[in-house]
């Protein structure tokens, strides 16, 4: 097993650094997140990627980068708009990103912390499991969070639905997942049926840098059942090569009290997943499992219900 030194990581905490309007954030977060970094990886740099004119007075960081505010952007469900920050995210996390001189790297979330250094040991761990050539998209797997990392909805399988609130990886890996590429305007065409839903900001944020790797444009229109038209294993597949998952208490990251009781908890993948979509069998029963299948149980019962 590999052992990485504090010193080969970097840390970019991207966001801001106050409340804005439409993003409440616990006052004081971005401090606590900052000290959390600084108490259990002392030797670690840590990069601030924020906006201009923020109030960055009092933080401890070691490189500030201050880009101007991109703005929000919009998508279109069957022509109904919806503004969304997701330019925001992704002009902080590159632009810290792409201040990184060291071999690895974390992106973290300004309202995110840290209660321990977990994450480390299982990336060392599992980093270098057996990976099949034609599905090797990173020069090693990353590891993410199973906050949001959701596997289905109402009994159908959920594509792409990849955590957005914490990566960490060797820096080049993360660079492809958080590439100098804003979304544009993007339309929705709701796919007929019961229960369905439109695409969620993890699924097109995932596709637009997957379309990078694959050479080719994706799109879906619905949240779950719709694979790109690439085949149906092909996620299921990418995830287990290219992404390491467990859930932010073992990864020891805190994801605070805004998302400690999100919804669909049982249906987030987690390491018991992982592993078992690396070694091609089904996680073994437990708590979770049996909760994730009465929920699928019920969600195909209602998808038949008049």
């Amino acid at each position: 097993m590999i052992v990485i030194d504090d010193s080969d990581i970097t840390f970019v905490v991207q966001g801001p650094v106050q409340q804005t309007p439409g993003r409440e954030q616990i006052e004081g977060i971005t401090q606590r997140c900052l000290a959390s970094i600084r108490q259990f990886f002392p030797s670690s740099t840590i990069i601030l990627s924020t906006w201009e004119n923020q109030p960055i007075e009092g933080l401890d960081y070691d490189v500030l980068v201050e880009s101007v505010d991109p703005g929000s952007n919009k998508v279109f469900n069957d022509g109904t708009p919806l503004v969304l920050n997701n330019n925001r995210q992704l002009k902080s996390s590159n632009a810290g990103l792409a201040a990184v001189s060291s071999r690895y790297a974390v992106k973290l979330r300004s309202d995110n912390l840290l209660s321990g250094r977990a994450f480390v040991d299982t990336y060392c761990k599992y980093y270098d499991l057996p990976r099949a050539a034609k599905f090797q998209y990173f020069k090693q797997r990353i590891i993410t969070s199973s906050a949001f990392f959701i596997g289905s909805h109402y009994g159908k399988t959920v594509h792409f639905h990849k955590s957005d609130l914490f990566d960490f990886g060797l820096t080049e890996d993360l660079l492809k997942v958080w590439p100098n590429k804003p979304i544009p305007e993007i339309h929705f065409e709701l796919n007929s049926g019961k229960k369905q839903r439109y695409p969620a900001t993890e699924q097109f944020l995932t596709l637009s840098w997957l379309s990078d790797l694959l050479g080719e444009p994706l799109h879906i229109n619905s949240k779950a059942d719709d694979s790109a038209n690439l085949p149906s294993t092909f996620w299921g597949d990418f995830i287990a090569n290219n992404i390491i998952v467990d859930t932010p208490e073992a990864l020891q990251l805190d994801v605070t009290e805004r998302f400690y009781q999100r919804g669909n908890l049982s249906l987030e993948y987690d390491l018991e997943d992982w592993l078992a979509l690396n070694h091609g069998s089904k996680p073994k029963l437990d708590k979770k499992r049996a909760e994730r299948a009465f929920k699928q149980f019920c969600g195909r019962i209602a998808r038949r219900l008049p």
